[in-house]
């Protein structure tokens, strides 16, 4: 039986199953691939221009973001022996957002990038494609996603010359510094000496030093000469926080416009000053490289840092301890540390490390496939999993198994063997570390306090930042029970074992059968009436197996015929995974109807809504969220609720991401939120000036008076 719990779990660690979904198409910054030429010859150097037309009042970035925001990507798929060099940029212009400034592009941009073409060429068409993932930002910030392609030597379209196209590009680029410069630290500032023929004299007053590494000044601090001679400029900008040691070289521009009000910028690379060299021998020495893409940094709405998202999320994964639906396993966990008790402070000790170990290779397996997933294009967010059917299926048949092996039809192992029995070291730990792993399938479900604002910033950094996150998160969640472990004197409170564990355990059989029930329930939202034949047809065959193979006849033709009836009958079970035809899965058009009273969220409708005059309430949520069905059946469906939004006329608008939403999925993002509950209120436009006060974020755990308060 230990491989049927094992098979059921793998079912929820196979990474994007059935989620091949393309995110949204991009919508705030359109893009375009233009080739110097579209019929090439063999062994030339092509440039191709990548032109962003961004929609007026949003902005995209540089290769140094600036206090926020990501570095644009571009990931080719190219032919053979085909070679893409790197990005060249034009110099971004300074973007200030409330006390930050971010760096990058308004309006209209070219990015240039050349493409190394081998000889001989094959023959026939030569496709190009890239994936383009650009982070575009007013008040809020979207990633926006597209597959670019290029046709050459299409022998169907005519030659095409965009060279003027290239050389308007090629003419706002940089322009190659022939002096030398160098950089040190003054107390607070970056000092930079450069000499040569540098920035003429009427532009030094505008200069602005702007470093290609993140992190080495405070962008929103202005440039400072020191001096400025015929053939020598010392600029001093305040210091931001990263250690100079980490470089050994710095790329810088030198951004001014000229007398006839041209912006442009001189581009060179600084070394050390001798002095700072000298006083630090032992960094060690890295490549000079012009990075071609930045850490991702936190969106201007998330306002964490690192350091802060770790704490969030280690907050966030205990709280997790508390809500609905981990209740089952920590009960099962609370009996597990009674039995072991009386074993030792190495059986604890061993026993919370086991937990913890099966928590923390599944938030790393579920991170994983999320960002796998997500750098594949689909846009899709925390509890992915559960927007598949199938997943929700297989965890209802994990939930109800292991309340049949509670109730004492059968036992799984070592791993919950009866009350006051003795366990074996090895399956004593196989079933805790997969508890564990159960732990974090059905908390995946509940969104706690902090976790949101941690997992926001998660899903906008590098995969090792995102990962450090969600690692936080599941030691979170399994701190609780380790520091039991731990600290033996605090299992002291608990009753000692007898006769009661045993009844205690057919009690904790019934919260499993509860939360199969639940998702049940959640499986018909998906797929329709059928699936709850399925599911309920599935659990009777479940049992019906587990029932024979508690059987052994003496004969062999017995055990063999009871062994088959059983295999028939989880074949049966498994018809779903096997055939995904007989479910009537619904795409995210075919979402479930809003069943409150709200209308179902759309980006269109909420644009309509916001351009009239009456306040407007948008919640996100999903079948599959206990956090959100709770906080509608106490605090939206609340009479007292109900009655303010009528006086009050509210607009309210209900986004279901039970099954995949592109559209609901961008509003999460919008507000640096990767998973659902999400309650946005905007209030009516100021009566003076027609102009709609900030949204008001409501907290993942709601009441009728925190609803009220928002809305009065």
């Amino acid at each position: 039986m230990k491989h049927l719990l094992i098979f059921l779990l793998a079912l929820f660690l196979i990474p994007g199953l059935a989620l091949a979904q393309q995110g949204a198409e991009l919508e705030h910054v359109r893009i375009e691939l233009i080739p110097a030429r579209t019929h090439v010859a063999a062994g030339e150097i092509l440039p191709v221009a990548i032109r962003q037309s961004i929609e007026p009042g949003w902005h995209t970035y540089w290769i140094n973001p600036g206090d926020s925001g990501a570095t644009p990507r571009f990931s080719w798929t190219l032919p053979e022996s085909v070679r893409a060099g790197p990005v060249q940029w034009p110099a971004p212009h300074r973007i200030p957002y409330a006390n930050l400034v971010n760096l990058g592009y308004e309006g209209q941009v070219t990015l240039l990038q050349e493409m190394s073409l081998p000889d001989p060429l094959p023959s026939g068409p030569l496709t190009l494609a890239a994936k383009s993932e650009i982070l575009v930002c007013k008040d809020i910030c979207i990633p926006e996603f597209k597959t670019l392609t290029l046709s050459l030597n299409d022998p169907d379209r005519p030659a095409v010359d965009n060279s003027a196209v290239i050389a308007a590009a090629r003419a706002l680029l940089p322009i190659p510094f022939a002096g030398t410069g160098t950089y040190k630290t003054d107390g607070d500032d970056l000092v930079v000496t450069v000499t040569g023929n540098v920035i003429p004299e009427p532009a030094r007053s505008d200069v602005t030093l702007l470093p290609v590494e993140w992190g080495i000044v405070k962008n929103s601090a202005a440039t400072r000469i020191d001096h400025a001679g015929e053939n020598a400029l010392i600029l001093r900008q305040e210091r931001d926080t990263r250690d100079l040691s980490e470089i050994s070289s710095l790329p810088v521009l030198l951004a001014y416009s000229t007398e006839e009000g041209q912006y442009t910028a001189l581009e060179l690379t600084l070394a050390p000053d001798p002095a700072l060299a000298a006083a630090a021998p032992q960094a060690a020495p890295q490549e000079t490289q012009v990075p071609q893409q930045q850490e991702a940094q936190v969106p201007p709405q998330v306002h964490l840092n690192f350091l802060q998202a770790v704490l969030f999320a280690l907050l966030g994964g205990v709280i997790l301890n508390l809500m609905p639906c981990v209740f089952p396993v920590l009960s099962i966990k609370a009996l597990k540390l009674v039995q072991l008790r009386e074993q030792g402070q190495g059986a604890l000790l061993a026993s919370g490390l086991a937990y913890t170990a099966g928590i923390l290779l599944s938030f790393a397996l579920l991170g994983g496939a999320l960002l796998a997933v997500r750098a594949a294009g689909s846009a899709i967010g925390w509890g992915f999993q559960l927007q598949n059917p199938l997943v929700i299926l297989g965890l209802c048949y994990l939930l109800f198994v292991i309340g049949l092996n509670l109730s004492g039809l059968f036992g799984i192992g070592g791993a919950f063997t009866n009350a006051g029995g003795s366990l074996a070291a090895k399956n004593g730990l196989t079933g805790t570390f997969f508890t564990g792993v159960l732990a974090t399938l059905v908390a995946t479900p509940c969104t706690a306090p902090f976790m949101a604002g941690a997992l926001g910033y998660a899903l906008t950094q590098s995969g090792a930042v995102a990962m450090a996150v969600f690692l936080a998160l599941g030691l979170g969640l399994a701190l609780p029970y380790l520091l039991f472990c731990i600290v033996p004197k605090l299992i002291r409170a608990l009753p000692r074992p007898g006769i009661w564990m045993v009844k205690f355990k057919e009690i904790l059989a019934f919260p499993m059968y509860a939360s199969a029930a639940w998702l049940v329930w959640v499986f018909a939202m998906q797929t329709g009436p059928a699936g709850i034949l399925w599911a309920l047809c599935g659990m009777v065959a479940i049992a019906f197996a587990l029932w024979l193979l508690m059987h052994r006849p003496e004969n062999r033709t017995g055990r063999t015929a009871i062994i088959a009836l059983a295999l028939l009958a989880l074949l049966f079970a498994a018809t779903p995974f096997l055939h995904k035809g007989v479910l009537q899965i619904p795409g995210p058009e075919a979402a479930p109807e809003a069943r409150l009273s709200a209308a179902a969220f759309s980006e269109s409708l909420l644009a309509q809504n916001l351009a009239g005059e009456n306040p407007v309430f948008v919640y996100m949520t999903a079948a599959w969220c206990i956090t959100c069905k709770v906080n509608e059946r106490v605090a939206l469906d609340a009479p007292e609720t109900i009655a303010l939004f009528r006086t009050k006329n509210v607009v309210t608008l209900k986004g279901d991401w039970t099954n995949m939403n592109p559209e609901i999925t961008a509003f999460l993002k919008s507000y640096g939120r990767s998973g659902v509950p999400l309650y946005v209120f905007y209030g009516p436009p100021d009566k003076a000036t027609g102009i709609r006060p900030e949204p008001l974020v409501l907290p993942q755990i709601l009441t009728p008076g925190i609803v009220a308060r928002a809305i009065e």
